[in-house]
């Protein structure tokens, strides 16, 4: 991913869109559930890359044991 606004640390919706395989309005709807934190520079919404990677996590599925 590039860096947005010369700081590596943060990304653009469509950035962190394109890394995940969704639309980026989908990005911005976590954003506004509180799902996902950002931070708005000017009128631009970006994200922390440390926010995605925790997010991420958040979402890992256990896996289920099945018994025979």
């Amino acid at each position: 991913m590039s860096s947005a606004g010369g700081d590596p640390g943060l990304v653009s919706v469509r950035e962190v869109a394109d890394q995940l395989g969704v639309h980026p309005e989908t990005i911005r709807r976590l954003i506004h559930d509180g799902r996902l934190d950002a931070v708005r520079v000017g009128r631009v919404l970006r994200v922390h890359r440390e926010a995605v990677d925790g997010f991420l996590a958040r979402q890992r599925v256990k896996p289920t044991r099945f018994q025979a």
